[in-house]
Parts: C-alpha cells; structure tokens; sequence
C-alpha cells in the first residue's frame, strides 16, 4: 500500500534538493560579497603615487609648461570636449573645467607656484566627491631638470574604491610616468629645434 506513495516522494525530495544547492549557494555568495565589502570598508581610502624624470632642459625652460592649465593639454591626456579655461593664463587660479563622456565631470587648477621650483595643483572630480593634490618640484641637475611629481588622493568610505587605493601608485603612477615621458618629449624637441 506503500509503494505508489513511493515515486511521488522520490520526485519530491529530487525537488527540494536541487532547491537547498541553489539556496546554499545563493547564502554562500552573499556572505562572501558581504565579507569582501567589510573588508573594504576597513581598507584606507588615502593613496598616494611619485614618479621621476630627467629633462635636458634648464627649470627656468620646464616652468611655463607646468605653470599654465592651458599647457597642461601638451603633455597631458585631455578630455575632447567640454573643456573651458578660466583664471589667469598662468600662476596660482589658472585652471581648466570639464565635462565629458570619457572622463566626467572634474575641474584643474593651480594652486601655488614658485618660479621656476614648483607648483601645487588641486583637481576635483564629479563635483568634489574626489579630491586629488599635486605637487611638482624641479630641482636644477647637471644638463638639465630633475622632476619629481607626487599626487594623493582619499576616495574616502567607499568599500570599492578602497581596494583601487592600493594600487593607485602603481595605476595613477603609470599615468604619471606617461604624462612625465611626453613632457621630456615635447621639451626636449623644442630645445633641439629653438625655431620650431
């Protein structure tokens, strides 16, 4: 009397079975990504990143390129569009505004200046909900110019970005190397050819 009560209850534990796996691993993913999230949260926000270079030229020749946001876009990656310059065309207010699909919304200026050692920046993105600060040093050294660049930067609670915190020397470092490359480039160009 039994046994035709049997195949139901054999096709209705493979039912719940499969239903406990999927709930098993469901629970074990959100706890996982819950896990990764704490961690993220207790990770520091705070990054910093310092590149190097040598250029073949005197600091008083470097200067006006880092000391002007509009000579910035010579040697910098720039947005395409929605760029607007405003302050003064060098020296502490100069600055640069954008608003564009690739690198959003974000503002440059400049700081502070000393001719020719240094000059302090300050770049807000996404209506300051990030704040980078950089600093420029140019130091005179036999043929030329020693430039140390450093940028940090804090992207504060986020339990995301506090993973990208620890590699930005490595991630923005890259970019700082780049940018460093395509100054010495266009500097170095100019002094080997003064009339161009």
């Amino acid at each position: 009397a039994l046994y035709p009560l049997a195949p139901f209850g054999l096709i209705r534990s493979s039912i719940v079975h499969p239903l406990k796996i999927i709930g098993l691993f469901l629970g074990a993913v959100a706890l996982l990504f819950s896990g990764l999230m704490i961690v993220g949260l207790l990770l520091p926000g705070e990054w910093e990143a310092e590149r190097n270079i040598k250029i073949g030229a005197p600091p008083e020749e470097v200067f006006p390129f880092l000391n002007s946001a509009a000579r910035w876009e010579e040697w910098t990656p720039a947005p395409e569009s929605g760029v607007e310059l405003f302050g003064p065309a060098e020296g502490p207010g100069s600055g640069r505004r954008w608003d564009d699909p690739g690198y959003g919304q974000g503002e440059f200026v400049i700081a502070a200046s000393e001719l020719p050692r240094e000059i302090i920046y300050e770049v807000k993105v996404e209506d300051g909900s990030t704040l980078i600060r950089g600093r420029i040093e140019l130091l005179g050294a036999t043929g030329g110019t020693r430039i140390h660049w450093r940028e940090e930067g804090d992207f504060g609670w986020n339990p995301l970005l506090g993973y990208l915190a620890g590699r930005m020397n490595e991630l923005q470092g890259a970019q700082l190397d780049a940018s460093l490359g395509s100054l010495k480039d266009l500097i170095e160009s100019l002094v080997r050819s003064p009339s161009g």
